[in-house]
């Protein structure tokens, strides 16, 4: 900043400040301009600046002193203790959703080897990734360089349409398919576009929390139905919300139970929501990482009236910095949100687009996703076997065959010394952090458990990650006491 601004915005702050009164008189320029090491032009220009601004006026006798009539004077705010400051940290006048959403705890731990929302980035063709997005900028097209349709671009429209079939048996054309920023961006702007606010939601419970921070913010009212070993409870979510305006469900791989949803419960879901006329937002969680051969179809696949939205990421396919997803839904719903959108966010990087679509055009994406499922299933076989071998006793470990995680549920022996909570808050201290399940949870939780994501865990470390977690679960329980204070915190 030009010295003479530096010089303007000190006096402007002491100003408003009241560190300079209303009459303060102030030296000549050229004792101030001595005093500071500069030219007496430079004092004179922040001078003129000031007096532009009304901060200074000139005394009968040829002084500068602050005018009378000015700014309102600011006093300094008073330094207040933390606990007088407020839970937002200063954000008392944002709304009552957004407070909710700051609010929330979750523990996602991006660096833990068991993080739950972390693909293996070091595997990824990086190399072949890299060329495809120089030559994108290399030579790109006058309109590729500007606004593209809010829908994607067409080419990765198609191509998304061609992965969906080749992956998840999804039929689908280029004019279904909207790429998107990811599934978060995706349910934000539908929970903005359906929802008004204090609408009914049905959430899973338990269920990805980070749906419920975007539903949140749209004003919804969540209302949490259990899942079994069928998935989402239907009967208790008509019981519990019979004019919930959506339904938000993760079914071919529930989170973060790991459930496939029954074909029964499906076709019960879709017939109450064309007869309610609610909406179903499909978020088909992790499915393509699969460890067996059969593939559960998606609910969008058995949708005849458009009640399904489905949302996708390529988050774990690729890298989570990425930031782009794609949303399946009826033409007449992809109209109406495009429109919306071009006037909030327009789309996602037009370049990056490009580079996406000449990625798996040349089969370099289904490439990495077969090689990946096999690395991603030796490291599930690798923990379930530590875990079976080694905490037999006190964890069973949940039979889902899909995804990036496992659930390992507490036995009675386990669930009867502590909490899932108090066992993580343990761990933790020992340098192992795993996801508590219960934090997953709206209500209280009727499981305990832990998640253990396995992206990012090399099959080799499992065994001994166990065993330094037997031995941390297995040692002498503290005092409850002691262990709910940290809770707490």
């Amino acid at each position: 900043m030009p010295l003479h601004l530096q010089i303007a915005e000190h006096m402007r702050r002491c100003i408003l400040q009241g560190h300079f009164p209303v009459g303060t008189h102030f030296q000549g320029s050229r004792e101030i301009a001595r005093e500071l090491g500069c030219s007496r032009t430079v004092v004179l220009s922040a001078w003129d600046l000031l007096y532009a601004e009304g901060y200074l006026e000139s005394t009968p006798r040829g002084g500068v002193s602050v005018a009378a009539v000015g700014p309102q004077q600011i006093k300094p705010l008073e330094a207040r203790p933390p606990a007088e400051a407020g839970r937002h940290g200063g954000l008392a006048n944002v709304s009552n959703r957004w407070k909710a959403l700051l609010e929330a705890q979750y523990d996602v731990n991006w660096k833990s080897e068991f993080s739950t929302g972390a693909p293996d980035i070091a595997s990824f063709p990086f190399k072949e990734w890299a060329i495809h997005l120089r030559q994108a900028w290399q030579n790109p097209k006058k309109a590729d360089c500007l606004n593209l349709p809010a829908e994607g671009h067409p080419l990765l429209r198609a191509e998304i349409a061609n992965f969906l079939g080749a992956v998840r048996g999804l039929s689908c054309t280029a004019e279904d398919v909207v790429v998107t920023s990811g599934t978060s961006g995706a349910l934000d702007f539908c929970s903005r576009m359906i929802l008004d606010h204090g609408d009914e939601v049905w959430v899973e419970e338990p269920g990805f929390v980070e749906a419920r921070w975007a539903l949140t913010a749209a004003g919804a009212k969540l209302v949490p139905v259990p899942v079994d070993e069928k998935g989402l409870c239907v009967a208790e979510g008509i019981r519990r919300a019979p004019k919930a305006k959506l339904i938000v469900v993760t079914p071919s791989h529930q989170y973060p139970l790991g459930v496939s949803m029954a074909l029964e419960r499906r076709l019960e879901l879709l017939a109450w929501a064309n007869k309610s006329g609610g909406w179903i937002i499909e978020d088909d969680y992790n499915s393509e990482f699969r460890h067996e051969a059969s593939m559960t179809a998606s609910l969008r696949s058995l949708d005849a009236e458009g009640r399904v939205i489905y949302l996708g990421t390529f988050s774990k396919l690729m890298m989570p910095s990425l930031r782009m997803g794609f949303m399946v839904a009826h033409r007449a719903f992809i109209e109406q949100f495009s429109r919306g959108r071009s006037r909030i966010d327009v789309h996602t990087s037009g370049i990056g687009q490009l580079a996406l679509a000449e990625f798996m055009r040349k089969g370099h994406l289904l490439r990495h996703l077969r090689r990946m499922r096999k690395i991603y299933a030796a490291r599930r076989r690798a923990l379930i076997d530590a875990i079976e071998r080694l905490m037999g006793e006190d964890l069973h470990v949940s039979s889902a065959v899909t995804g990036l995680h496992l659930v390992a549920l507490f036995t009675d022996r386990l669930r009867q010394r502590m909490t899932d909570r108090e066992a993580v808050l343990r761990m933790r201290e020992a340098g192992i952090h795993v996801q508590p399940l219960s934090q997953n949870y709206l209500e209280s939780p009727t499981r305990q458990g832990l998640v253990f994501g396995y992206g990012q865990l090399n099959a080799n470390d499992a065994y001994p990650l166990i065993a330094r977690m037997a031995e941390c679960l297995r040692s002498e329980v503290r005092p409850v006491a002691r262990m709910s204070a940290a809770t707490s915190g």
